[in-house]
């Protein structure tokens, strides 16, 4: 079976998406079910505009033009892969980075396989850039936290709502930086960031673990209690809605018990992307480096994926499993890592489309997962 990345025209498939993508939006597969507290009237419903107000560039629409790119991010993968993966490796740093020949070693090397049932989901993530301090001021008020030393693997800690209110010594002995409440909302939703510090220094924080409490999505929060239109939501939308509702930002941030703890990133060549969950020395690369659900999908897996950009335009591109996170549950699911800066902004927040996806596993290897079936090229 080739992995395709040829052109991809096919028709009726964005009428196809446009049928699907209401029921799969914000479908963030949440390990609990948002809780249901009572609240004030509610305000007025935002209307947000639908246009992207920054366009998605030509090379990221349509069938994947550098496939070089993907390549890479294998390698990158490679020195936190297995031994059996390492005579691929070896391939892999041999094959030189042109498109046709990484088009060809995806193709030769790998089978297609899909999953034998269930509709897809396509979302975004970064690393989230905001300011903060070192120290506590009026601007930046909000603690965000190293890994408490009272925190143990697996056992439910503090929820959110404690954290804020009631801080233990070992919670305040924890406290990295200063941040405004809603930027550190953000940063604990796309798992790491930079840090702009008054002076002009940046710092990176990365994840480095939770609160083992279940997450909950406050945009589905918003929708369930008739705040925002469905159809409308997005992470523009949340900060617009606090914008309105400074002073209900407590009571809808308190919905999501699950609590991100950090640290900062000492890594000696700061501009690569965040190491994600296979702690990677080269760091995730945008728009190739994807987090799934590890139950379903291994780390360091290529995968193909087709699906759609927020202003509809379709895109087909090769991946890389290498991220996870506590909202990335199910089957047929990815988060796409999107970079940094004004595009990553506004395509994270946006970007929730329907998914059709494909696990490229080295040929003649046993499969790991029994509900993966061999299945015809993407393309």
């Amino acid at each position: 079976m080739l992995v395709a990345v040829c052109s991809l025209v096919v028709a009726g498939y964005l009428a196809m998406l446009k049928k699907r993508v209401l029921a799969l939006l914000l479908l963030a597969a949440c390990s609990s079910s948002p809780h249901q507290a009572k609240q004030a009237a509610p305000s007025s419903r935002l209307q947000v505009p639908a246009a992207l107000a920054i366009p998605v560039p030509a090379e990221l629409r349509g069938a994947d033009r550098r496939p070089q790119e993907a390549l890479q991010a294998f390698i990158y993968s490679c020195p936190r892969m297995s031994v059996q993966w390492q005579s691929l490796c070896r391939e892999a740093r041999l094959t030189p980075m042109t498109a046709s020949d990484a088009q060809r070693f995806f193709r030769d090397k790998f089978d297609n396989y899909s999953f034998d049932s269930g509709s897809g989901l396509l979302t975004g993530y970064m690393e989230a850039q905001l300011r903060c301090n070192w120290r506590r001021s009026p601007n930046y008020s909000y603690p965000v936290h190293g890994v408490p030393s009272d925190l143990r693997k697996g056992v439910p800690y503090l929820t959110r709502r404690q954290i804020e209110t009631a801080p233990t010594p070992a919670l305040r002995r924890a406290e990295l930086l200063y941040c405004d409440k809603f930027d550190a909302f953000v940063l604990g939703v796309q798992g790491s960031g930079r840090v702009v510090m008054p002076d002009g220094q940046v710092v990176k924080l990365t994840y480095a673990g939770k609160n083992n409490r279940a997450y909950t999505s406050v945009g589905r929060v918003l929708i369930d209690a008739g705040e925002v239109p469905r159809e409308q939501m997005s992470m523009q939308a949340i900060k617009q809605w606090v914008q309105h509702n400074p002073d209900r930002i407590d009571w809808l941030l308190q919905q999501n018990e699950s609590y991100v703890f950090y640290e900062i990133d000492t890594r000696a060549d700061q501009p690569v992307g965040p190491p994600g969950a296979m702690a990677l020395k080269d760091g995730l690369m945008p728009f190739r480096s994807v987090a799934v659900d590890p139950r379903h999908i291994p780390m360091g897996t290529p995968l193909f994926i087709r699906s759609q950009w927020p202003d509809q335009s379709p895109f087909s591109r090769i991946v890389i499993a290498q991220d996870k996170g506590g909202a990335i549950k199910g089957r047929i699911r990815a988060d796409l890592f999107l970079g940094h800066g004004d595009l990553a902004d506004e395509l994270a927040g946006r970007l929730q489309s329907p998914l059709e996806l494909q696990v490229l596993w080295p040929k003649g290897w046993p499969l790991p997962n029994p509900e993966w079936v061999p299945a015809p090229v993407l393309g």
